[in-house]
């Protein structure tokens, strides 16, 4: 076996599962950051309405 068909054998095997796992990849990394998107938008809304909703403070 040649030193470019060794290299092309290496590179097929590692390439092919590379290749068939990297759209999981992809729809993970988009969800996570979806996910952590929004949540960053929903406590910034809470923490809004918190602000204008004050509970009034009880004195004695």
């Amino acid at each position: 076996m040649t030193d470019t068909a060794a290299l092309t054998l290496v590179a097929v095997l590692v390439g092919g599962p590379a290749v068939m796992l990297t759209p999981f990849w992809l729809g993970r990394h988009s969800s996570e950051s979806h996910a952590n998107a929004t949540a960053r938008e929903i406590r910034a809304q809470q923490a809004a309405r918190a602000a204008v909703e004050r509970p009034k403070e009880l004195t004695r």
